[in-house]
């Protein structure tokens, strides 16, 4: 009987761990500052509401994601919508816009370089969702990191 139990508040913590909240940024400004603070690329998700949710269920929303994401990447998370609580909304379309994101959801990583209080952006690669494993996924997401970090 105790095995059971211990079996189960097992089960019950690794699922919570599982729906853990990451911390998103939705302005693109605090997150540039995160980025240059903690010499970390930014991971930008463009999404709207019509967009697949795959993505984000099978692999945004895992635990594997969270530790990953929080050791490697500053989240980032540009709604597309357009309504009017988006106060962002024309800079969110003038990044994807600049980006070159066609289909939603997509992410992509970047560096930003910030010089005279002008801001560029240096695309690193795009990803999106196949079907796979999350390990899959973040395998394909650090080759797109280290790859950029070689060339330089």
């Amino acid at each position: 009987m105790c095995k059971k139990l211990l079996l189960s508040l097992l089960i019950l913590f690794s699922l919570n761990l599982g729906a853990q909240v990451l911390n998103w940024n939705a302005d693109i400004s605090n997150a540039i500052t995160i980025s240059k603070e903690q010499k970390k690329p930014m991971l930008i998700l463009f999404t709207d509401n019509n967009s697949d949710k795959a993505l984000e269920t099978q692999i945004l929303k895992t635990l594997d994601f969270a530790l990953w994401s929080r050791d490697n990447v500053v989240l980032v998370k540009l709604d597309l919508n357009n309504d009017t609580s988006n106060e962002n909304f024309e800079r969110n379309q003038s990044l994807k816009k600049a980006f070159g994101v066609q289909d939603l959801p997509q992410i992509c990583f970047s560096n930003v370089i910030v010089r005279k209080n002008k801001i560029s952006y240096r695309l690193l690669g795009k990803i999106g969702y196949e079907s796979g494993s999350v390990k899959t996924w973040i395998e394909d997401s650090n080759k797109i990191l280290n790859s950029r970090v070689e060339e330089e």
